[in-house]
């Protein structure tokens, strides 16, 4: 006979893989910023109920990958300018807060480890060799990894979570602003690198300087490609 505890965990279980394919979708590019999510058609892809559906998006909409209005149900989330010089203030506010106590208190590990993501990182081809405007996964996983790591030490769940949630709200910008045009002369790899310097010196001041600049970068270049 199965248990109520051993449904309940299924049911979990399949809210987070539902939660995780989606996030990917979005994150990746396959699901456009503004496109409609139907839960009945996800349900029927995903061969689960449409509860489980919905709390996946909901997760997600707490996230801030996916908004949830009246009448109009789930869409992933729209790009607005309003939308992103909020994030982007929002982030410079949280991240360099974490950066800062990372390199207060991050030891020789955390600092090795965080070399080592930024050399992975600036040995992975940003774009794919056959198509020069699209984004590599390899990269992307490498850059999320080099993100999560430099703020690994602030010894804070919390404030890594809301840093997370945040990234990953601007990496659906980011993904957008990879083929336009101010994207093409920027150096990434020297604003992470310059950001890694920093902290290896311990200068808490220039890290979260050179993290900031790294952050506003990407908005500069989207309202630059908006015209």
């Amino acid at each position: 006979m199965t248990s109520i505890a051993t449904v309940s965990s299924r049911a979990k279980t399949r809210v987070l893989e539902v939660h995780s394919e989606i996030r990917s979708a979005i994150l990746a590019g396959r699901l456009a910023p503004g496109e409609r999510l139907s839960p009945g058609a996800i349900a029927q892809d995903f061969g689960v109920s449409l509860g489980v559906v919905r709390e996946a998006l909901t997760r997600l909409g707490e996230q801030g990958l996916v908004v949830s209005q009246p009448q109009q149900g789930f869409q992933v989330i729209p790009l607005s300018r309003e939308d992103l010089l909020d994030l982007t203030s929002t982030r410079l506010d949280i991240e360099t807060l974490a950066l800062r106590r990372s390199v207060q208190r991050g030891d020789v590990e955390w600092r090795a480890q965080l070399m080592a993501a930024q050399y992975r990182l600036s040995n992975t081809p940003q774009h794919l060799p056959d198509d020069p405007s699209a984004l590599s996964e390899d990269w992307a996983r490498a850059h999320q990894e080099f993100h999560h790591l430099l703020l690994a030490a602030c010894g804070s769940k919390r404030l890594l979570d809301i840093a997370e949630n945040l990234r990953d709200s601007a990496e659906v910008y980011r993904r957008w602003s990879s083929p336009m045009p101010g994207s093409a002369t920027r150096d990434i790899a020297g604003e992470h690198r310059a950001i890694v310097a920093a902290v290896e010196a311990g200068d808490e001041d220039l890290a979260v300087q050179a993290l900031a600049s790294h952050i506003a970068h990407t908005t500069d270049v989207l309202l630059q490609g908006a015209g």
